[in-house]
Order: structure tokens, then C-alpha cells, then sequence
């Protein structure tokens, strides 16, 4: 048998490691949010004596790109965080999923500039950020279920079933399916109906709201 402490020892470091891990995504998410703004930044010194309502009305497209994109991995980061602040421990596997889910999380910056660099009236932009979308939703949905599956991996106060554990990051992966399907008709419909996020993410937090009343509250 084990010794005690060499048992506790064990879980000090795994739960410092599923830290570290944290911390590395919500680092890289930071990374990914701030590419986004540096096409912004580009063109703002491209004309540095325009004056600034022509510049931004000259640049309004990728603004909108800008704000989008940052309020959709703002989505993926609170999705994230709920996902796996319900952990109690991890594997090389997990790690494997967050890695590739990150992977498009990172590379979403560039679709979102080529889908407001080119013209309205190709869709072809679109589909191609719609589809990143539509990876990183999958990915997260797999994290989900793989979670789902190894109760190990979870904290002894989450009780919830396979259903309510997969079912949120199922609805965002869901609309990004919507809204490619939208998009093969019309582009701005497309994008219009990623709207639908906030919904998901509203739903998402009162499924939470159970596991934190599990929490030990503080008494006067």
C-alpha cells in the first residue's frame, strides 16, 4: 500500500499541473484575443494623416470583424473555464484535446481577416471562418464528452449527467453547423446567427448554477 503522504504528495502536484494547464489556456486565449486587434493597429498607420472619422469609416468592416471574433473567443474562454473548473485531475489525452482546440483558437485571427477583407458578396470567407468556428466547437464538444466519460476526472460535487455535461458546448457546435448552412445562402444571415451564442452561453450558466450551490458557504 501507498504511503499517506506520498499520496498526498501525488495530488499536490497533479492539481498544481491541472493549474499550469489552466493557466496555459486562458494565456493562449489572451494571445489570440490580442492578434486580433494588431490588423487594426496596422491600418490605423497605414494613412496616419487621414483624419480619424474617415479612417474609421474607411475601416468599419474590420472593426466589426474585430468585435465579433473577440465576443466569440470571449464565448469559447467562459465555455472553457466552466468545462474545466470541474476538474479534479487530468490526463495526456485531455491535454491532447485542449492542445488542438487551442490550435484553432490561435488561428482564428487570420479567417476573421480575410473574412472582412473580402467582398460581401462572396461567401467563400464566410464558410472558411464559419468552419474554424465550427472545429473549435467540435473540439470542445469532444473535451466535454471525454470529461463525461471518465468520472475520475471530475470533482466527487459534480453529479450531473452525461446529457447536461455535453449538451452546451453540443448547442454552440450546433449554431456554428446553422450558421455554415446559412451562409451557403446568405453570408451576412451566416454571421447574423451567431447571435444564438448568448443564448447557449445563458443556458450554459444556469446549468452551473447547482454545482455552485454545492459550494461550503461562509457563516458570520
Amino acid at each position: 500500500m501507498s504511503d499517506p503522504d506520498e499520496l498526498a504528495d501525488i495530488r499536490e502536484r497533479r492539481g498544481r499541473s491541472l493549474d499550469r494547464a489552466i493557466s496555459f489556456s486562458d494565456a493562449v486565449m489572451s494571445i489570440a484575443l490580442t492578434l486580433l486587434v494588431l490588423p487594426l493597429v496596422d491600418l490605423a498607420t497605414d494613412s496616419p494623416d487621414e483624419p480619424i472619422r474617415t479612417q474609421l469609416d474607411r475601416i468599419a468592416p474590420q472593426f466589426g470583424g474585430f468585435a465579433v471574433s473577440f465576443l466569440v473567443i470571449s464565448q469559447f474562454w467562459g465555455a472553457h473555464r466552466r468545462l474545466w473548473e470541474r476538474l479534479d485531475d487530468y490526463d495526456e489525452r485531455l491535454l491532447f484535446l485542449n492542445a488542438l482546440w487551442l490550435l484553432l483558437v490561435v488561428f482564428l485571427p487570420y479567417p476573421t481577416a480575410r473574412l472582412f477583407a473580402e467582398d460581401a458578396s462572396h461567401p467563400d470567407a464566410a464558410i472558411f471562418y464559419l468552419l474554424v468556428l465550427f472545429g473549435i466547437g467540435l473540439l470542445m464538444l469532444l473535451e466535454a464528452w471525454y470529461i463525461a466519460r471518465h468520472p475520475w476526472l471530475r470533482r466527487p460535487s459534480d453529479t450531473r449527467s452525461l446529457r447536461d455535461q455535453i449538451l452546451p458546448a453540443l448547442g454552440s457546435t450546433a449554431i456554428f453547423g446553422l450558421a455554415i448552412l446559412l451562409s451557403l445562402f446568405n453570408r451576412n444571415a451566416g454571421l447574423f446567427s451567431l447571435i444564438l451564442l448568448g443564448v447557449v452561453q445563458r443556458f450554459t450558466a444556469q446549468k452551473d448554477q447547482p454545482f455552485r450551490q454545492t459550494r461550503p458557504q461562509a457563516h458570520p
